[in-house]
Order: structure tokens, then C-alpha cells, then sequence
């Protein structure tokens, strides 16, 4: 029987999340530790490099080391070439590793990652074409496509919460103007909420009276939602539509079987998925949107770590 292990490793901003695979697919070793960027790289690595060496016996035969992060990499030559972050700048963390440990490394966009994960070991086992879509601070997807992760030139694919859902809305940070992320994103929900307050501040005690002076997030949104906010359920569903509408871009491009929904805005539920499904219903062409399902995420904060571990020559 084979002693291989299959290290993945989400290096994120706050914490490092190490895990061991056998060949099975199967988790046999998890550990973690706060990142602590600030630091420096040196000190990150070796955070990394410890909790590998850690998780190894003298049963256990490392075979390879999948990282996901955030930011901007050169997955060819194992370079992270900016993670704002970390504060890394063009930091060589695959060759670190393979001086370190003598066997193969790659790098992977955290979302990628994750999205690779939850389609080989997660809610889209099974199928063939999956997209993973974060909805959070941001709005992101990881697509794969005839059982293969669409990266794209430099490793960009899936940016969903940059198409336009409104032609005529403001201008984003990236450039763009009507993007997805100004309507359905955590921090645009928090954001819109906000506005809706101040217009109405009649209708907004219940809101306000959440965040307890403190500033409004998506959290206290849809805990008023959920207690019957008016005010609340407005923003919510208006998000709702505008992520339906990104939904059925998704859906006409990629004909997915599956899409699966994560991401800390994900789970506020009905509140704000019933809108999204209405406008599924209502905009997309019915016989592709008709086949897809609509999933949460199974594989929680592992998901990262357990898609950049099997990602490793692929």
C-alpha cells in the first residue's frame, strides 16, 4: 500500500491552512496558524515550511505541495508576483518550497483552488462543468469546464463580479461601470443599505438599531431582512436580481451542470436567492437554465487547500 501524501496549503492574509491528502483523495492531516504577514516573507515561508515538516512521519512519503493564494502569480516559474495581502512583491514561494522539501510545487489562484476543489471533492463532484462563485466582499468564480480548471491567459478567468449589469451605473474601481460587485456584492449590500438609511430614516430604526452604531455590513442587512425590515428586504432583493442577471451571463457562456454558491453573502439564504432565481427565471434561455443546480459549498475553508493540492501538474 502506498505511504504518498499530496500537501495543499491556503496561504491566506490572516492564516495559513495546511492540509495532507493520501491517494485517495481523502484528508488525513489538518493544522493551522496565523499567518502574520507583517513579518516578512522569510518568516511566512517558514510558518509553511513547519507545518509541513510537522505533518510528515517516517510513514508518510511527500510526493507533492499545492499553494493557493490570493493575488497576482506567475504560476510557470512559482512567483508570487503581488498578493496586497501579504505584501508580497515577485517572491519565488514554489522554488522556496521545492529547495525546501525536493518535490514538485505549483501555485493557484485561491479562487481557482477552491473551485477545483469543490467540483473534484466537493458539491460538484460528479459533473463535468461546474462554476464556483463567491459571493463576499467581492464576487468571483472558478470555472470548470469538461473536467478541466479555466484559468485563462494570466490566470484571471472568472472575474464575474466585473461584467456590467447595468450600462448605464458607476463607475467600479476596475475600470468598468455597472459591474456586478456595485449591486450584489457584501460590501455594495452593506453599501446600498446605507443609502436607503439616510434617504429613509423613518423606515430605518429597525436596521440601524442592528449595527448598534457601529457601520452597517451585509450581516445586520439580512438579519433585519429575516425579521421583516422592509427597508432591509429592498436591498436585498434588488441584490438578488442583479445577481440573477450574472447568473444567467454564467449560464449562457459556460452551460454549467452545477453552479455552486459560497461566500459570506451566499448565506443569507432566501432573502436574497429567491430574486436571484426570479431573474434566472425571467432573463435566461430556459432550456440551459432550466438543467443547472444551484448548491452550496460542502468543502468549507478546505476547499482551497484540498483543490491546490490535486491541481498539481494539471
Amino acid at each position: 500500500m502506498s505511504n504518498k501524501v499530496y500537501a495543499g496549503i491556503d496561504l491566506g492574509g490572516t492564516k495559513i491552512l495546511a492540509l495532507l491528502l493520501d491517494e485517495q483523495g481523502d484528508v488525513v492531516y489538518r493544522s493551522e496558524t496565523a499567518t502574520q504577514a507583517h513579518e516578512g516573507a522569510e518568516a511566512v515561508i517558514g510558518r509553511m515550511v513547519g507545518l509541513i515538516k510537522s505533518s510528515l512521519t517516517s510513514e508518510r512519503e511527500l510526493a507533492s505541495i499545492g499553494v493557493a493564494t490570493a493575488g497576482t502569480l506567475n504560476a510557470k516559474e512559482g512567483i508570487v508576483a503581488y498578493a496586497a495581502n501579504l505584501g508580497w512583491n515577485d517572491i519565488p514561494l514554489g522554488k522556496r518550497l521545492e529547495e525546501e522539501f525536493g518535490v514538485p510545487v505549483s501555485l493557484e489562484n485561491d479562487a481557482n483552488a477552491a473551485a477545483y476543489g469543490e467540483w473534484a471533492a466537493g458539491a460538484g463532484k460528479g459533473t463535468q462543468n461546474c462554476v464556483y462563485v463567491t459571493v463576499s466582499t467581492g464576487i468571483g468564480a472558478g470555472i470548470v469546464s469538461s473536467g478541466r480548471l479555466i484559468r485563462g491567459r494570466d490566470n484571471s478567468a472568472g472575474e464575474l463580479g466585473h461584467i456590467t449589469v447595468d450600462m448605464n451605473g458607476p463607475r467600479c474601481t476596475c475600470g468598468n461601470a455597472g459591474c456586478l460587485e456595485l449591486y450584489a456584492s457584501g460590501t455594495a449590500i452593506a453599501r446600498n443599505a446605507g443609502k436607503l438609511a439616510a434617504e429613509y430614516p423613518e423606515k430605518a430604526a429597525a436596521l440601524l438599531g442592528k449595527a448598534g452604531g457601529a457601520a452597517l455590513t451585509s450581516r445586520h442587512v439580512a438579519e433585519a431582512a429575516a425579521e421583516g425590515d422592509e427597508l432591509s428586504m429592498r436591498v436585498l432583493r434588488e441584490a438578488g436580481h442583479a445577481l440573477g442577471n450574472g447568473m444567467v451571463t454564467i449560464i449562457h457562456v459556460m452551460n454549467p451542470e452545477v453552479v455552486v454558491i459560497g461566500g459570506g453573502a451566499a448565506n443569507i439564504g432566501a432573502a436574497l436567492l429567491d430574486p436571484m432565481h426570479e431573474a434566472i427565471a425571467d432573463r435566461g434561455i430556459s432550456s440551459m437554465a432550466a438543467g443547472v443546480r444551484f448548491v452550496g459549498p460542502t468543502l468549507g475553508k478546505e476547499a482551497g487547500a484540498i483543490g491546490a493540492a490535486l491541481l498539481v501538474g494539471q
